[in-house]
C-alpha cells in the first residue's frame, strides 16, 4: 500500500535509533509507540520534530488529560481516523472521560455535552471546518483554561488533523489492542 518502510526493524540505522529513543520515551509513560511515526521515520528529522511537539502536548501541556483526550477523540471522529480513535479511547477512559461522553463523541451527538466539553467542542467545530474561533468563544475557553489552554486546543485540533492525513494517506492500520 505504501513505498515507505513501515517496519521498525527494517529502518536504516539512524532512523531505527531514533525510533528506539522515541519508543522508550513513550513506553516510560505507559504509552504504545508506532503507527504514523513509522511512516514519519522515513524522514527522521521531521519525525523527531513532530514527536517532540506531540510529546509536549500529550504529557507536558496545560490541558487536563480528559480535555486533551476529548479533543483527540473528537478530531478522530470528525476525520474518520480509526487509528487515532482506537489508539486513544482507552486513554480517554483512563483520564476519566465519562463513558457517556465517549459514546456521544463516537456517535457524533454533541447536543448535550456538559461543561467544559461543550465549549471545547464549539472550538473544534470551528477549527475542523477551518473557520475562525469567535472572540466570545475564545474568551470563554481562556476563562476555563487560560490563554495557553486556548492555544493548545486549537493546535491539538490541527495536530490530530495532520495525523489523520498521515494515517489515511499511508494506510496506517489500527493499533494493536492492549
Amino acid at each position: 500500500m505504501t513505498v515507505l518502510t513501515m517496519d521498525a526493524a527494517a529502518l536504516p540505522p539512524a532512523a531505527k535509533a531514533l525510533y528506539d529513543e522515541m519508543a522508550a520515551r513513550r513506553n516510560a509513560r505507559g504509552e504504545h509507540f508506532g503507527g504514523p511515526y513509522l511512516a514519519l521515520l522515513n524522514h527522521p528529522e521531521l519525525a523527531r520534530r513532530i514527536e517532540a511537539l506531540g510529546f509536549f502536548l500529550k504529557f507536558e501541556g496545560v490541558l487536563p488529560r480528559d480535555v486533551y483526550q476529548f479533543v483527540v477523540l473528537t478530531v478522530a471522529k470528525s476525520t474518520g481516523a480509526a487509528f487515532e480513535w482506537q489508539d486513544h479511547v482507552e486513554h480517554a477512559r483512563a483520564a476519566g472521560l465519562p463513558e457517556a461522553l465517549i459514546d456521544a463523541v463516537g456517535s457524533g451527538d454533541a447536543t448535550a455535552l456538559p461543561a467544559p466539553y461543550d465549549l471545547v467542542h464549539a472550538v473544534l467545530a470551528k477549527t475542523l471546518t477551518w473557520q475562525e474561533v469567535p472572540d466570545d468563544l475564545q474568551a470563554a475557553i481562556e476563562t476555563s483554561f487560560g490563554p495557553e489552554g486556548l492555544v493548545e486546543i486549537v493546535v491539538l485540533s490541527g495536530f490530530y488533523q495532520m495525523f489523520a492525513a498521515i494515517n489515511q494517506g499511508f494506510g496506517i492500520g489500527l493499533p494493536p489492542k492492549t
